[in-house]
């Protein structure tokens, strides 16, 4: 028999029942035995399942991907979310939240307010589970359970950055560019891939070419965020841009309006504009100014962080060309040749796809002058990777797969090799090695976005 759940009051009843148990300590064995059935049929990484379950056979609700929230009556939708152990701030989220699916033919008629999004998402229960490796799903322990009103229980800033996130993804789908939609492109909301492989995809409204499937989500970062003020009750141990009252607005306008006024200064100006007395012997001197023009004293900022932000300081020659590559994290060798460029879900991508997917960057950027030790701040802009060069990184990846597969270390991808990335060392120095599949010792690498690559993307911003 379905259930009925009238009210918040009813769904939190039944929801706190559950809390520091799992699945197998309250619901029926016949229930246990059909899910271990099903589970020994496809294994325990059916991406949804675990909500499937909560809604049939713990709040006895059919399931379903329909535009209603899951409790129709009381207007409230139910998101299941893993958190991961961490040490110092107790819990972290294991992925970002996702919604539901984009669809590209009717999300072009709708606004904000009445946006079948917020119909669906506006009121959330989130149930929180303690993720463990190789853990059978049944015995996931629930920790938290937090509901969420989208346009109430965030601050106002925050509020509005994901209606412009919102805004943003529909005005792009809306130019026929949704097979060009990355999840870099906005800041605390993104459009996710979600698909059940890389073959599957959709049409869109205002262009032939075909997209992936995506659906709206949380950041992972921005999910931790709420996990550390709302559940855990801590404050925050960034710094903050915006420590003062400030009229609303994006995080993108926001900072480019704190660095506006220093726009074609030196460095010398600027520090004279900031009355700060900073040499620039000190170590970290470029990044050092940043932080003045900002107002923080830390490298950890929470926009930034909440948003999945990357600062890069840029240093153009006197010329204007660029010598730094960008570099991404180191990889593991053995692990980097299990993985799948992308099979459908966020856990089967590969980590440099999903890094160049999520992504996004805030680069300042100065210029040498020419006979002096001066630079001139010349930009500030947000860049994230686009998707029309993602076939170019994946071939650059695939590539440093086979060389690692053929046990040939010397040989991986050039700068000359492609417009787009290469691989190259990153670690302390030539001593700081790792072991490799054929358990060998190989120097530490990862990928690099190409110096020239970048130039052209500041470029274009420039212009």
């Amino acid at each position: 028999m379905i259930k009925s759940y009238k009210n918040k009051n009813e769904v939190q009843i039944k929801a706190e029942s559950i809390l520091n148990k799992s699945l197998r300590d309250v619901i029926s064995q016949e229930a246990i035995n059909t899910i271990e059935k099903k589970v020994g049929e496809y294994g325990t990484k059916r991406k949804g399942y675990l909500g499937n379950i909560i809604e049939r056979y713990f709040f006895e609700i059919n399931p379903g991907n329909t535009s209603e929230p899951d409790f129709q009556e009381a207007g409230i939708e139910l998101k299941t979310t893993p958190l991961k152990t961490h040490l110092a701030r107790k819990f972290t989220s294991k992925e970002r939240l996702v919604f539901s699916m984009i669809n590209y033919e009717t999300i072009v008629s709708e606004t904000w307010l009445l946006s079948s999004f917020l119909k669906k998402n506006k009121t959330l229960l989130l149930m929180f589970y303690q993720w463990i490796e190789n853990k059978h799903i049944l015995d996931y322990r629930f920790i938290f359970i937090h509901f969420l009103n989208l346009l109430q229980d965030i601050p106002d800033e925050d509020v509005f950055q994901i209606q412009k996130d919102w805004e943003y993804i529909v005005a792009k789908i809306k130019r026929g560019e949704a097979h060009l939609l990355s999840e870099g492109d906005t800041y605390y909301l993104g459009a996710c891939t979600k698909a059940a492989n890389n073959r599957v995809v959709r049409d869109q409204t205002f262009n032939s070419k075909s997209a992936k499937p995506r659906a709206f989500s949380f950041k992972q970062q921005y999910i931790n965020y709420i996990i550390q003020t709302k559940l855990l009750g801590n404050k925050s141990s960034t710094d903050s841009i915006f420590k003062k009252k400030r009229r609303i607005e994006t995080i993108e306008d926001g900072i480019k309006d704190k660095f506006a006024q220093y726009i074609e200064k030196s460095d010398s100006e600027i520090l004279k504009m900031l009355n700060s007395t900073l040499e620039n012997k000190s170590k970290g001197y470029k990044r050092l100014i940043i932080n003045r023009i900002l107002g923080v004293e830390s490298r950890n900022i929470e926009e930034l962080e909440k948003a999945n932000i990357t600062l890069k300081v840029i240093t153009l020659e006197h010329t204007g060309t660029l010598r730094e590559s960008i570099s991404f994290p180191a990889f593991d060798y053995r692990d980097l040749v299990t993985q799948t460029w992308y099979d459908g879900e966020e856990e089967t991508m590969a980590d440099f796809h999903l890094q160049l997917e999520a992504k996004k960057f805030l680069f300042v950027i100065f210029q040498k002058q020419k006979g002096t030790s001066n630079i001139v701040l010349k930009k500030v802009m947000f860049w994230n990777f686009p998707m029309k060069d993602i076939d170019e990184a994946e071939r650059v990846w695939q590539k440093t797969i086979n060389c690692i597969n053929q046990g040939n270390y010397d040989i991986f991808p050039k700068m000359s090799e492609s417009d787009v990335a290469h691989v190259r060392p990153h670690g302390k120095n030539s001593k700081d090695k790792i072991l490799t599949p054929h358990n060998t010792l190989e120097m530490k690498r990862c990928f690099w976005l190409n110096a020239k690559y970048i130039k052209k993307a500041i470029e274009l911003e420039l212009k």
